[in-house]
């Protein structure tokens, strides 16, 4: 008996907020842009392969609105599909003032409050004015409502969703429909990510990501993390700016031509600035394989294990941060070296091993110029699911 529920988790398409570049949180006023409508359509076509049990969306308008096409394009395929559920705890981060506010607007006017959200998100606090309507005021009043911790309520929901969910879902796969934040939220309460690192991980609308569960909930595996391919974007797009150090890694394997091919087709396209790979054998013989197909010549370098997490982190990560351009280096290494430096960006023990990293993919890690902290842009990136 398979006792593994899989989750798949999917954003919702872009939304008209998101194209102005607005805060939205658990605002309902903004539907889908054509664009957005678009590739939801695309990703249920791109999902249509996959036998689900049962979907799941957020009540917000956009992610009803990205379900009704992923389910439309399912229908296309598939003789039938599973009935939509409406669930309160898919809903998006609830972040009042900042409504309708644009990103510039706040990153400029409402500085120390974005500071601490970017940096120290698991301290951010937020209050929002409402007025005052009751028949006993005699006019409309403006009254604050106590502070409270978004990202951190954010991450009870989360863990209030798998509480629900899980224990009616075994051995089944489920689809959810939800939000950046929410997503963020789900992926990091499942594998045991804290408040602190929520805006590690990057969602791009329509991303898909993957959750499998055993039986008690006990192991948790994040098998795949914000694919873009099905949407013809071969490498998720930067939302931190085009600026700093983008690493794709890829794992090493004995089995090197087949996964060479594989990861040459998904990076033929991108400008690969220079390549480290670790003492291992594989990883110093794939590294070779894949610099030969390169038309421009590339800095090659190899690192001993024992100075590998260092080099990456310090020397690559500080230099990277003078440069007011992109750099983008190709790091072929062994899969637990890969494991051990993804946990450090996650904030995970070292020797965890909720994430699966897959022979044949790639793994993206963006240092933006302008954060503090590393970026986990995709994991297990490839042309399957």
């Amino acid at each position: 008996m398979n006792n593994t529920t899989r989750v798949i988790l999917v954003r919702h398409g872009q939304s008209i907020y998101n194209e102005r570049g607005l805060y939205q949180g658990c605002c309902d006023d903004s539907l889908l842009t054509e664009k957005g409508r678009l590739t939801a359509y695309q990703t249920g076509l791109f999902l249509s392969k996959i036998s689900l049990d049962a979907v799941y969306s957020s009540p917000l308008q956009r992610a009803r609105e990205t379900a009704s096409e992923i389910l439309s394009a399912i229908a296309t395929i598939a003789d039938s599909h599973p009935q939509l559920h409406v669930h309160e705890n898919l809903k998006e981060i609830d972040l009042p003032a900042w409504n309708g506010l644009s990103f510039k607007y706040v990153r400029e006017h409402l500085a120390e409050d974005y500071r601490c959200w970017r940096e120290s998100p698991h301290e951010f606090q937020m209050s929002a004015e409402i007025e005052d309507n009751s028949p006993d005021v005699n006019s409309v009043t403006t009254l604050v409502k106590p502070q409270n911790f978004p990202v951190q309520n954010l991450y009870r929901q989360a863990q209030n969703f798998w509480a629900e969910i899980l224990p009616k879902s075994i051995g089944k796969t489920i689809l959810a429909i939800a939000h950046g934040g929410t997503i963020k939220a789900l992926i990091s309460t499942a594998i045991g990510m804290k408040c602190q690192d929520f805006h590690t991980l990057q969602q791009s609308n329509c991303g898909i990501s993957i959750l499998s569960f055993d039986g008690t909930a006990d192991l948790v595996e994040l098998e795949a993390m914000n694919l873009t391919n099905h949407l013809g974007e071969i490498l998720p797009k930067l939302k931190e700016g085009k600026q700093g150090l983008r690493l794709l890694l890829v794992p090493a394997d004995s089995e090197q031509d087949f996964y060479t091919d594989s990861v040459a087709r998904i990076i033929e396209k991108s400008p690969i600035d220079f390549c480290l790979n670790s003492e291992g054998t594989n990883s110093a013989q794939m590294a070779a394989k894949l610099m030969r197909s390169r038309p421009q010549p590339t800095v090659h370098l190899s690192v001993a294990t024992e100075r590998f997490m260092q080099t990456w982190h310090q020397t690559i990560y500080g230099r990277s941060r003078e440069n007011s351009s992109l750099c983008t280096g190709l790091v072929v290494a062994e899969i637990r070296e890969i494991q051990g430096a993804l946990n450090q960006v996650l904030g995970l023990p070292s020797q965890q091993q909720s994430l699966k990293i897959k022979p044949g993919t790639i793994d993206i890690l963006h240092y933006p110029a302008s954060a503090k902290h590393p970026v986990l842009q995709a994991m297990n990136l490839s042309g399957e699911i």
